[in-house]
């Protein structure tokens, strides 16, 4: 029996101030680019059973583009397929009130698909050879209210997760922690999302990442491919397959602490002719840059690059700053300054009003009321 194990899609997702010729956001184009990449690849591997744990969407309330996007794909994916499908509910899919309804259950009346939104529970698929112990985000706290023990009476159990397993594996806010015990267990595959990178963890709990650059800190994944698992139970062998996404640039580092910002501009040169930057996403940062020297940053150039990239920003930070505190350690992709930047990016602005700058003014805002 083959399995296919898909996870954090984040359809939906928007960022930078770019539209393709239809008027859609460029990074909410690429995210569904990837996911129907997916879709035909899962088709032609044709699996016994599709796992798609959690984070469909990346609000709860997804935007209606989004949400007729992803039900008419489904739902052409399981007339074309006659995959049986199980989705289980991330913490971006989960709603904080008992009067609402998690979107996911619109997929619910797909043929095939069954969702599992609120509480932990146990799917069989059609067949009777494999028991999926399903738990949502929104289940972790209740988990112990059913007995998600593996059964040996089906040839294969399964368990398909959305939460933090390992505090080493964190690059999205708000998730949930996972039960150590029940990971202790004798599953035949542990299906987790939650964490954007495709990671084996321990004997056969995997990992299977996003399908394109949508966390936190967009930066610490930029070198690493986006895909998704198949896993053959009998064999115990694991495939990833990898997706095209768009291209994600850290570009080095430029200290400027023994430099002038002649030398400071010119490594700002050097550092884009040593790649091809082109409709790519695109970060240079610059250390111990002093506020009275940012204004002799070449913008001229600075503005040419961001004309040829889907997104180009400059990262600076001041010696001795007092807005330290905003940024996280690095590699731990989070802290305000991330949140800030993440919530301005995706906030609602009249089309007249340029992304980045408005982007740029409130980050500025934000660390002198820090400072």
């Amino acid at each position: 029996m083959r399995i296919v194990h898909l996870a954090d899609l984040h359809l939906g997702f928007r960022r930078y101030n770019r539209s393709t010729s239809k008027g859609v956001n460029c990074r909410e184009a690429d995210v569904f680019k990837a996911f129907r990449e997916a879709l035909t690849k899962i088709k032609e591997l044709n699996p016994d059973l599709l796992l798609i744990a959690g984070d469909v969407f990346h609000w709860s309330r997804p935007n209606n583009l989004a949400l007729v996007q992803t039900q008419g794909l489904l739902q052409n994916f399981i007339y074309q397929s006659n995959i049986e499908t199980i989705v289980i509910a991330g913490n971006h899919d989960a709603v904080r009130t008992k009067d609402n309804t998690c979107i996911l259950e619109l997929f619910s009346f797909i043929d095939k698909v069954r969702v599992v939104s609120y509480e932990a529970e146990i799917v069989v698929n059609h067949d009777q050879t494999a028991r999926i112990a399903c738990l949502p985000h929104s289940g972790l706290l209740e988990a112990d209210k059913i007995d998600l023990r593996p059964n040996r009476d089906f040839q294969f159990n399964i368990l398909m997760v959305h939460g933090t397993i390992d505090p080493r594996f964190v690059n999205d806010d708000g998730g949930g922690n996972v039960p150590p015990d029940l990971l202790e267990m004798d599953w035949d595959y542990v299906a987790c999302g939650h964490f954007h990178s495709y990671r084996h963890i321990d004997r056969f709990i995997y990992y299977a990442g996003a399908i394109e650059r949508t966390s936190n800190n967009i930066w610490q994944e930029a070198e690493e491919d986006k895909g998704f698992i198949e896993f053959d139970l009998e064999h115990k062998k694991v495939f990833f397959h990898p997706l095209a996404t768009r291209k994600t640039i850290d570009l080095p580092m430029i200290d400027c602490q023994t430099k002038t910002i002649e030398e400071v501009n010119n490594l700002i040169a050097d550092h884009v002719k040593q790649v091809d930057i082109t409709d790519a996403v695109v970060r240079q940062r610059i250390l111990n840059l002093p506020s009275s020297c940012q204004n002799q940053l070449d913008y001229k150039q600075i503005r040419n690059f961001k004309s040829q990239a889907l997104h180009y920003e400059i990262s600076s930070k001041s010696p001795h700053t007092k807005t330290a505190r905003l940024f996280a350690p690095e590699g731990t992709g989070g802290g305000l300054y991330e949140d800030a930047k993440q919530f301005l990016q995706s906030y609602p602005i009249s089309q007249d009003i340029d992304r980045d700058t408005f982007v740029e003014k409130g980050l500025t805002y934000l660390q002198r009321t820090a400072g």
